[in-house]
């Protein structure tokens, strides 16, 4: 009856979220991380939206150049085409982590990101109400994380399609013949960035000189 009764709220608009319980996880690194879990109610209602949200973004709103967090697109699709730059003669590359990607948007923002490519108000109420039940829209924890991880930087990567770049989950490269114009692009990035009130992680962005394109989006690199 789970099923049913859930359909039945959402369709008529009387499904409310639960209470979020807050976890603390380590990390590979041995850091705690927080993760925040809906109920199992609300987190098949997320998988309910992701189900529906997913197709339009992949068709509207995600550069081809984009991978992680996406159908059958990981890093080994992100190496495919970093190393067609590579072998195109292309060996600068300004390798750029973001900080902290899935802090500090707001539920407004989300759904506007939403609204260039979903235009039914209905949906989005839905939606709405389902990412201010989260302590943040993006909070680790929810089925739609991954997903709104990919839209937001889909905000930043409008801003550099001029580059010969590969993003893969929150890491970008742009590849470059030289160290000025590799620097220009890592500006470039930092700037799109800042629009989104993001920046690159300073530990681990930088200016390579003919990597290794295996040693590239790596955990912890």
């Amino acid at each position: 009856m789970l099923l049913p009764q859930l359909a039945f709220e959402l369709a008529e608009g009387t499904w409310r979220p639960g209470p979020v319980r807050e976890v603390q996880l380590p990390t590979y690194t041995g850091k705690q991380m927080y993760t925040f879990i809906p109920t199992v109610r609300d987190r098949l209602v997320h998988r309910a939206l992701r189900n529906a949200l997913e197709p339009v973004l992949e068709a509207s709103a995600f550069r081809s150049w984009v991978s992680g967090f996406r159908p059958r697109r990981n890093r080994i699709t992100a190496l495919r085409q970093a190393s067609v730059h590579y072998q195109a003669g292309l060996r600068w590359a300004a390798d750029l982590d973001v900080a902290s990607v899935s802090e500090g948007a707001t539920v407004d923002e989300v759904i506007d990101w939403h609204a260039e490519h979903i235009h039914d108000g209905t949906f989005l109420t839905r939606l709405r109400r389902a990412l201010a039940a989260m302590p943040s829209p993006i909070a680790a924890g929810s089925g739609l994380a991954p997903m709104l991880i990919n839209l937001r930087l889909s905000q930043v990567d409008k801003r550099v399609t001029g580059l010969r770049v590969v993003r893969f989950a929150d890491n970008y490269v742009a590849f470059a013949r030289t160290r000025d114009d590799a620097q220009e692009a890592f500006y470039a990035i930092s700037d799109a960035l800042l629009q989104l009130r993001l920046r690159p992680n300073e530990r681990k962005s930088r200016i390579r000189e003919d990597a290794n394109v295996e040693d590239l989006f790596l955990i912890g690199g």
